[in-house]
């Protein structure tokens, strides 16, 4: 006997719960705080709000100090029991200040888009101030 062959497709439909995901992302920043950050930063889609349901959440995680390499400093950083990937980026003050006086694209992000989840929000107010002053024309 012969089985018929459907042409039916079945479709599935993702979403994002984005509330959930950014409670989730506040209580990350606040154990990084507890860790010593000085302050947690979202940046990339979910903080320019063009995220899908398979988006990470790129995180910038500031702290005062730190000799190791930026590369070597994320392991501290990394949830693997969280419910979705947060790609930390590790710098320090004096790191963020010095690239947005050389108007590196990361800070741009955080300029435009850059969502606090904890910390000193005069950082980020700092990170702008020098981006902006440093912009052409101004």
């Amino acid at each position: 006997m012969q089985r018929r062959l459907s042409n039916s497709a079945e479709v599935r439909v993702f979403k994002l719960d984005y509330e959930r995901v950014i409670k989730e992302l506040v209580n990350y920043a606040k154990k990084a705080l507890k860790r010593g950050a000085e302050a947690v930063i979202l940046v990339g889609s979910l903080a320019r709000g063009d995220y899908t349901p398979f988006s990470d959440a790129d995180v910038i995680i500031v702290v005062k100090r730190d000799e190791r390499r930026a590369i070597d400093r994320v392991v501290e950083y990394m949830d693997p029991g969280a419910s979705m990937d947060i790609e930390p980026r590790v710098y320090t003050v004096n790191e963020l200040l010095k690239m947005a006086m050389e108007r590196r694209k990361i800070i741009r992000e955080m300029v435009d888009h850059g969502k606090l989840l904890g910390g000193d929000e005069n950082i980020l107010r700092e990170l702008k101030r020098l981006y902006l002053h440093k912009a052409p024309g101004v």
